[in-house]
């Protein structure tokens, strides 16, 4: 039997507690900072409003409109601080992932005078080890899964030939998103005037950043105001082994160096989705191991039996619940991976979205109610015969704040910024309006 694989697919945070998903910075100095989960405020520089606005009018122009609000900023090279006397930098961002650039992209914008600092290379972890090379390999396994499905295909009038791919030119396509990607965030960087610092950065105190490269002399730079913003590397929990051939994480499995015949991976969430939707339909066997009692113990539980039914149970995958990966030793000298499993039966489930919710009304004094709609019913996706799919509206009556969204199906990966940007500017359901499209569940927005 060919050595098995292991594809460790869990995640901790970075030293600066930043999240994977969604990165969070930390302000220094100034007094009280807010920072926004889908973007930056400008009470994060530490300075008022109208300080701001004088700053940014070096770059604005007239729109017509009366007031402050007949001025539009426009961020360019010169805009990037002449005012500067007591620091270096109004805002020094430690990172220069996508987190990090959008809020030097909004430093900018505000006429501040600002600097990256990076250890690695720009884009971070979501351009180049995570969302971007992941969603290319899943655009591949996309087509080869319709390419594949010859019951799909005849009933619309298609007949193809086997479908095949080259290893070597779909790691490649991968590789060139994320360059073009990493290319286009450093080039808007740089045209904006943004600073670009080399090296890994350290807080040496207030308002204070020591950075430079391995076996070169650190420099120190200051600043007003210290955004962190470094990202996250893949957790690797105790006893578990990485040699990145046979056992490896994440950011090793979408290298896509080889395609072994059977894999395991430790974890059932979304991310250990998305490889095992990958890997499947590049012909190989799956077997999840999970701690706790089901899979994707997180997922709203309409969503994740639904997903079951539609993700994993037709595909060559099958798993293992409630027992966890005590040790993992990659394969040596002929010996093949061994997974060691033991029985994980007192670790207690995580809570689910709907669940939190109903928890927090009842904590909070309101009602949950839900309202969810069939692809079944979605002419755009029984043209394309793809019914099998859900999407799922949490909401308070009383107010029609919506207080979360699950969609399962086709192109939900573009439709749940509908919901994402509904719930970011405080939308009620009662009032929600969008243009007609096929494929939205138009029963949701009522």
């Amino acid at each position: 039997m060919q050595a098995a694989q292991c594809a460790v697919t869990s995640y901790s945070f970075a030293p600066s507690k930043s999240p994977r998903a969604g990165n969070r910075g930390i302000c220094n100095g100034g007094g009280p900072s807010r920072l926004s989960f889908c973007g930056l405020r400008k009470e994060i520089f530490g300075v008022p409003a109208e300080r701001c606005f004088r700053r940014a009018a070096l770059a604005a122009r007239p729109t017509g409109r009366a007031g402050l609000q007949g001025y539009r900023v426009m961020a360019s090279a010169s805009d990037n601080g002449s005012h500067v006397t007591a620091f270096d930098y109004d805002l020094i961002i430690i990172g220069a992932g996508v987190g990090g650039h959008g809020a030097a992209l909004h430093a900018v914008e505000k006429g501040l005078k600002t600097a990256v600092i990076e250890g690695d290379v720009i884009g971070g972890t979501c351009v180049n080890r995570g969302c971007v090379p992941s969603k290319a390999l899943l655009a591949v396994s996309g087509r080869m899964r319709e390419l594949q499905s010859e019951h799909h295909l005849k009933a619309m009038g298609i007949q193809v030939a086997a479908a095949e791919y080259d290893r070597k030119s779909v790691s490649d396509h991968a590789n060139n998103l994320a360059s073009r990607i990493r290319g286009n965030l450093t080039n808007s960087l740089k045209s904006l005037g943004v600073d670009i610092l080399t090296g890994v950065g350290t807080i040496l105190g207030p308002q204070q950043v020591k950075y430079g490269k391995i076996g070169f002399p650190d420099k120190i730079v200051t600043a007003k105001d210290i955004i962190i913003a470094t990202g996250s590397v893949p957790f690797v929990p105790p006893g578990i082994e990485i040699d990145g051939k046979t056992v490896f994480t994440s950011d090793h499995a979408l290298k896509l160096e080889w395609v072994p015949d059977w894999i395991a991976i430790i974890g059932s969430g979304y991310i250990g989705l998305e490889f095992s939707d990958v890997y499947t339909a590049l012909g190989s066997e799956v077997t999840f191991v999970e701690a706790l009692d089901q899979l994707m113990p997180g997922f709203d539980p309409e969503i994740g039996k639904l997903a079951q039914r539609v993700l994993i149970n037709p595909r060559k995958i099958d798993y293992h619940t409630g027992v966890l990966a005590k040790k993992i030793t990659p394969a040596k000298d002929g010996r093949p991976v061994t997974i060691e499993l033991v029985d994980a039966k007192t670790k207690e489930p995580r809570d689910t979205l709907e669940p939190q919710a109903r928890k927090k009304g009842e904590e909070e004094g309101f009602e949950v109610s839900v309202a969810k709609t069939s692809f079944k019913a979605n002419t755009k996706a029984l043209a394309e015969n793809e019914g099998e799919g859900i999407a799922k509206l949490i909401y308070r009556p009383d107010t029609g704040e919506i207080l979360g969204v699950h969609i399962l199906g086709l192109h939900a990966a573009d439709l749940i910024h509908e919901a994402s940007n509904a719930i970011a500017m405080g939308t009620r359901i009662q009032v929600a309006e969008h243009v007609h499209q096929p494929l939205q569940a138009q029963p949701i927005a009522v």
